[in-house]
């Protein structure tokens, strides 16, 4: 019986001495268990990363070890989770700017924006030199579409680090929609120079150019991001349209069958493909790919608008006025779409409608010098010599040189009548 006792007792000592040696490890338990998701959390290994962490956790309650937890469930695009884990790390320690930071980017990937925005601000308060949290800013504002401010921050960003390329490429998306394209076109030449360069890259550069128009430089970056990129219909389109802006029509009716061959439904590129081939006189062709344009998308102006011009040039005048009228029931301000329903009218001897649409033309624009020409033809015509002349002597004076001859004919003098 005695024995028994001892025996307990020795039990008893030896749980309680390994249970203390235990309590003394364990702050190294878990900086070990740390240290390995650590490194398995940088190889972007995220399970396992969190499997250590866990462990880790359960040794000591340590914020850190939650911040990092909190990271590789993000990096698994739990974000709901990592929320809670980086708000673990904030109520062990309320002054770490990078725990507001991480938060901030989980709320603002799950469209929180108000929470991210708060813990953002919070970040800069407690750290105003951290570039991370002014360009994570500059993301949130650029999704809300307050690109003004989103520049703001992003330029803080790089001037704190400017070997953040991500940083430069943003700044330059949020610079395009302000439609500064220079300054975004720097942006994206700090990427390509930064041996960043890939297909996405080009692209938008090139596209910047074109919104300039540079069109040779648009030309060689969006054929780069061509060489790279062989699926992405947007690059062979605007290579297209800078091709055709150059007088490059075959080629850019090459460019722009390559983005059809990849959707065949691109309404886009049946109507710049249809603007290739008006271009180069090849009206019919161009009507064709004007009206599949039109099939794809039936209030799609500018190809009406082109396909009538194509029926206008191969002498379908009713045709065109069909057209050039659907153009104006979409954009009743489209002043072009009046000025040549009016010409086809006139030509059709329907002075009366054409007058109505010369009349509209010349209140948008009072020194279009060939509306006020033309003008003054159908004037003629519907027997007002007087207005005739008021509108010839108008070119004159705006310089239009061809209504010279008709104030000679017509109104009795060479100079302009006041």
């Amino acid at each position: 019986m005695k024995n028994m006792k001892k025996i307990a007792i020795i039990s008893i000592s030896v749980v309680v001495l390994v249970l203390i040696v235990l309590q003394l490890l364990r702050p190294k338990f878990a900086e070990n268990a740390y240290s390995k998701g650590k490194l398995l959390l940088d190889s972007s290994r995220y399970s396992e990363a969190i499997a250590k962490f866990d462990r880790a956790i359960w040794f000591k309650n340590v914020p850190a070890y939650y911040n990092s937890r909190g990271i590789a469930k993000s990096g698994l695009t739990n974000d709901a989770d990592a929320i809670l884990d980086f708000s673990s790390a904030i109520k062990l320690k309320s002054t770490n700017a990078e725990y507001f930071l991480n938060r901030g980017i989980s709320y603002r990937k799950l469209k929180e924006i108000d929470k991210s925005l708060a813990d953002l601000n919070k970040a800069i308060e407690l750290d105003n030199a951290n570039p991370k949290a002014y360009y994570n800013r500059g993301l949130l504002r650029a999704g809300q579409m307050e690109f003004d401010e989103a520049v703001k921050d992003y330029n803080r960003s790089i001037e704190l680090d400017g070997s953040n390329i991500e940083a430069f490429y943003s700044r330059g998306e949020s610079r395009s929609h302000l439609n500064d394209f220079m300054g975004a076109i720097s942006d994206y030449d700090k990427m390509i120079e930064g041996s960043t360069a890939n297909a996405e890259a080009y692209k938008k550069r090139g596209i910047f150019k074109f919104n300039i128009q540079d069109f040779s430089g648009a030309e060689k970056d969006l054929t780069a991001a061509s060489e790279m990129e062989k699926n992405d219909k947007e690059i062979f389109y605007y290579l297209g349209q800078a091709k055709s802006n150059q007088n490059k029509f075959d080629e850019a009716i090459e460019s722009l069958n390559k983005a059809l061959k990849i959707d065949n439904k691109y309404d886009l590129a049946f109507s710049v493909k249809g603007g290739a081939l008006l271009k180069k006189g090849d009206f019919a062709n161009a009507l064709k790919e004007f009206s599949k344009a039109i099939e794809i998308n039936g209030t799609f102006l500018k190809a009406f608008y082109g396909r009538g011009i194509s029926k206008a040039m191969m002498q379908d005048y009713r045709g065109s006025i069909v057209d050039f009228t659907r153009v104006i029931e979409i954009d009743k301000n489209f002043a072009q779409a009046y000025y040549n329903r009016a010409v086809s009218k006139a030509i059709l001897e329907d002075h009366k409608g054409a007058l109505a649409d010369y009349d509209f033309i010349i209140s948008k624009d009072p020194k279009y010098a060939e509306a006020y020409y033309n003008r003054g033809i159908s004037r003629m015509n519907v027997k007002d010599t007087k207005g005739a002349c008021e509108d010839f002597n108008q070119s004159l004076a705006l310089g239009y040189k061809a209504a010279g001859p008709m104030i000679k004919m017509y109104c009795g003098s060479n100079t302009i009548v006041k």
